[in-house]
């Protein structure tokens, strides 16, 4: 089986209401900074040790975008938009009306075998989001 890249566009595409993921920039690794920070402290860590820990800015953590900030349904009813099949269009526009509609729209595109498309077509947004993220946060990616 072919493994594919999965890219900062991809994991902002899935990014859920009330969920949280947290990018190190410098090896643009997804990671939980409490488990990144456990390896800093010994065995049976004391007060002592806690106040040592480094903080997650300056090991390069920062929390990705949420949800509300990438508003996904906006590229999402764009997309639909520029479907030729009436019934298809039709079909995604009312999972659009759901309250959960993310996992409802994403089956709905693999249903019709369109969400390879659907990903090409938004990554350019995806990427813009997150370099708006990023300048708005002043991050610098990279090393």
């Amino acid at each position: 089986m072919e493994k594919t890249e999965c890219t900062i566009a991809d994991v902002l595409m899935d990014i859920h209401d009330n969920q949280c993921l947290f990018l190190k920039t410098d090896t643009m690794e997804i990671v939980n900074p409490f488990d990144y920070l456990k390896k800093y402290l010994p065995k049976k860590p004391t007060e002592e040790d806690y106040k040592k820990l480094p903080t997650i800015e300056s090991l390069n953590i920062y929390q990705l975008p949420s949800y509300k900030f990438i508003e996904h349904k906006n590229i999402m009813s764009e997309f639909t938009h520029s479907i030729f099949d009436k019934e298809i269009r039709k079909e995604l526009f009312y999972t659009l009306r759901n309250y959960n509609y993310m996992d409802k729209f994403y089956d709905c595109l693999k249903k019709h075998k369109l969400y390879d498309e659907y990903r090409d077509y938004a990554k350019d947004y995806y990427n813009f989001v997150f370099r708006i993220w990023c300048e708005e946060n002043n991050i610098k990616i990279g090393k």
